[in-house]
């Protein structure tokens, strides 16, 4: 069998279907995969080190304020539905996965003109543009909240959204070695998603001489945006981290982070205490909404430095809280539910 994964730009659309990859891949050897992305987005060193097959789409987005991209956005649209259209006339796929991004829309409506299977995962809260478009010619459609569910209707599966097994699979003393920190001290891990957070660094960047007394730090700032210029033996800072994120949760004693579905799926799995500083006027403000009581959410226009130093040292110091809040987080969303994605994916493969 041959998939087509589709998804970047960010790595939000990119986890859940690393998650299926790595089930379905283990249970059959035999598995065939590609994948279409984004030629400047994170997934693409991620995607090559599994030594996928990676093609690069043109970016068709229109973003929600006015832009010179909503000029340019139809050409590209067009150029990335040729060259998706040339990707199933020359290979034989059988289905195509997606659960959102940019390069979405184009790969899936030229599997509908190829009569290519189509798989389609809402893992945020707020549906997505592309799934919205998109949602209509899945074959397969599948939500992570019960709300989706009810908008979508009789056609959507509830299941939950799959975590990595890779990310399961951390050390703490393997992260003590690899990341050269302290091990008296607490650990806060800081990053924004995949393509890290301006507004985050910038504030982290204002309270982390403060916090290093007390504590290790561990800042993922997004690939090309480490402007830090701030040294310190407590203080491991870099662009982006793939294989070593679990060992960076394992030793983690609170995160400090945006609010994407990816994001918030594995700090599920692992029961990890996290502040939430979702971005406005996006999606990550209703996925915060739907974890806000079993952790803590910030909204970023009351935060201030001295606002975040505080939290983070009050928690640190509240051993019981931390415990409760990540046992909270762990049980309010499903993520072991890759093999049951496979399940579903390869039965009806096989029954269509």
């Amino acid at each position: 069998m041959k998939v087509l994964f589709t998804g970047g730009g960010t790595m939000g659309p990119v986890t859940p279907l690393l998650a299926v990859y790595e089930a379905w891949k283990k249970r059959d050897s035999t598995l065939e995969v590609l994948w279409a992305g984004t030629a400047h987005g994170p997934e693409k060193s991620v995607i090559e080190a599994q030594h996928i097959p990676f093609y690069s789409f043109p970016v068709a987005r229109f973003p929600r304020y006015v832009t010179w991209e909503w000029v340019l956005a139809p050409f590209r649209f067009v150029a990335a539905l040729y060259k998706a259209t040339q990707l199933f006339r020359f290979e034989q796929i059988d289905l195509v996965a997606s659960a959102g991004g940019y390069t979405a829309v184009p790969v899936i409506l030229a599997a509908k003109i190829y009569g290519v299977k189509i798989w389609v995962h809402q893992q945020d809260a707020e549906i997505l543009f592309t799934n919205r478009l998109t949602a209509p010619l899945a074959d397969y459609l599948t939500v992570a909240w019960e709300r989706n569910k009810k908008e979508f209707g009789s056609k959507a599966r509830l299941v939950g959204n799959p975590v990595r097994s890779s990310v399961l699979l951390g050390s703490k003393d393997r992260g003590l070695e690899r990341f050269l920190l302290d091990s008296t001290k607490p650990t806060v891990l800081v990053f924004g998603g995949g393509g890290g957070a301006v507004w985050l660094n910038r504030l982290v960047q204002e309270i982390v001489p403060k916090l290093v007394q007390q504590t290790n730090v561990i800042h993922i700032t997004g690939k090309g945006k480490n402007q830090t210029g701030f040294e310190h033996q407590n203080y491991y800072v870099c662009e982006f981290l793939d294989k070593d994120m679990a060992d960076a949760y394992a030793l983690t004693d609170l995160v400090v982070c945006r609010a994407g579905l990816g994001t918030i799926t594995e700090l599920s799995a692992l029961a990890k205490p996290a502040i939430f500083i979702p971005l406005p006027r996006s999606a990550q403000e209703m996925n915060a909404r739907m974890v806000e009581s079993s952790s803590l959410v910030l909204d970023q226009t009351d935060v201030t430095p001295e606002l975040l130093f505080e939290t983070i040292l009050d928690l640190l110091h509240d051993k019981t809280r931390l415990l409760e809040l990540g046992e909270k987080l762990h049980r309010v969303l499903r993520t072991d539910v890759a093999d049951e994605l496979v399940d579903l994916l390869s039965n009806k493969k096989q029954a269509s």
